[in-house]
This record gives C-alpha cells, structure tokens and sequence, in this order.
C-alpha cells in the first residue's frame, strides 16, 4: 500500500488552506472516495498531478514500467499515496459525453454562462443529460451527454456547431486559446487522449471536483469545494 512516508509532510498550502494539506490528508480524502474514483475512471487510462515539493508539481502520463496509468480496485492503493494530487481523465477515441470547458477566470460570469449553456443544450434533440462540473480550479466543466457512443471527432463538430450557431448574452470566442478578458468556450478536451478532470479528483489547489446542480449553482462557493 502506498500509506504516506512523509504523512505529516505539507504538499498544497494555499488561500484556501492556510494552515496547509498535508500528505496523510490528501491520502484520507483519496481512500473516502474510493468507489466515486474507480466508478468515473473505469476503462479510461489517466494523467495525474504528483506533488514533488511544497505547491510543485509533475505531470505523469505513463506509470513505473512505462505502461498507461489506469485505476483498478487492485491497483487502487498502489497508485493513489499522499503526493498523487490530482486525477484527469484521458479521453478515448469515442464517448458517450463531450466537454464544453469554459474558460474564465470570472467566477460569476462562468456561473452565468453555465446557465446560458445548460439552457441551449437542453433544447437540442441530440443531447440525452448534461452535468455541470465544477474544475476545482475558477470555473466549469459542462458535461454534455449523447444517447450512445459517437467517435469524438463527431462529439466535437456537434458541441461546436451548436455554440456557434447561438446567440449568446456575452461575447465569447470558441477557440483553442483564450483572448484575454473574453471567456472561451474550449473544446479541445473532445480530442483523443486529450485530458479533462475526474469527478472526485482533487485539483492542485486542494479544492474537490464536484457536479453541482443547476439550482445550487448561483449560491455555490469556490469554498465549498474543500475538504
């Protein structure tokens, strides 16, 4: 198992814990969630955040022995330990769900536009359900959901076709990088092997990604997140 060397080791010290996260934490959260993280990772290999220092950070696509790294209830407690901060799923070549990232670093204007978005997507006829998902970072994730699976190519010309064909309250590009102070609606994590952030997983500010409801969302907190 990888309980924590180090477990009183700080690793994420920010705003929102002054005091720190330390190893033993990050590990405690990982084992409570346990069934959430092995339910919104099956079958999908996995880029992780791992804490070398103090608020510093790796990326790790590929696992000891050079192979994709994947969570199994077996492998559970080899892979998760104390510095794995935080989890992204990769996407395959098809899916039953695209991603509509939107990208701000207004908070209230992304709750704005999750409401605009949550509306126009619910009218049209390809979309099965749609999930908001707050990234544990400054804004959103909307996860829109197919009635099967579609190659993701096809995923993305769908998603992108109808943000481009509505009208919208605030100017918005939808482009692979954000103008400044003009929020994106991102598409590029409809990509193969392209990466967006597990449910459950912790970001690398410690925060929790979460769904939030549509009714929950205007009086929800960046706070509200922690752990």
């Amino acid at each position: 198992m990888s309980y924590p060397q180090n477990p009183e080791t700080l690793v994420i010290q920010n705003k929102y814990y002054p005091k720190g996260l330390k190893e033993i934490d990050i590990w405690n959260y990982y084992q409570s969630i346990k069934n959430l993280l092995l339910k919104e990772t099956l079958g999908k290999s996995l880029i992780v955040f791992f804490a070398t220092d103090l608020n510093k950070f790796i990326v790790m696509r590929k696992n000891k022995t050079n192979g994709l790294i994947r969570l199994t209830p077996s492998l559970y407690d080899t892979v998760v330990s104390g510095r794995t901060i935080s989890f992204n799923n990769v996407m395959n070549k098809t899916s039953n769900y695209g991603v509509v990232d939107i990208d701000t670093d207004n908070f209230k204007k992304a709750k704005d536009l999750v409401l605009e978005l949550y509306d126009i997507f619910n009218k049209e006829k390809y979309v099965n359900n749609i999930k908001i998902i707050y990234t544990a970072k400054d804004s959103f994730h909307l996860r829109i959901f197919f009635g099967a699976e579609y190659k993701i190519d096809y995923i993305k010309y769908k998603l992108e076709k109808t943000l481009t064909t509505s009208n919208l309250k605030y100017a918005v590009t939808v482009k692979s990088k954000r103008t400044k102070n003009i929020p994106n609606l991102d598409l590029q994590r409809n990509i193969y092997n392209a990466g967006h952030i597990a449910l459950g997983s912790l970001s690398t500010d410690g925060l929790k990604c979460v769904e939030v409801s549509i009714k929950k969302l205007m009086n929800f907190r960046k706070e509200d997140a922690k752990i």
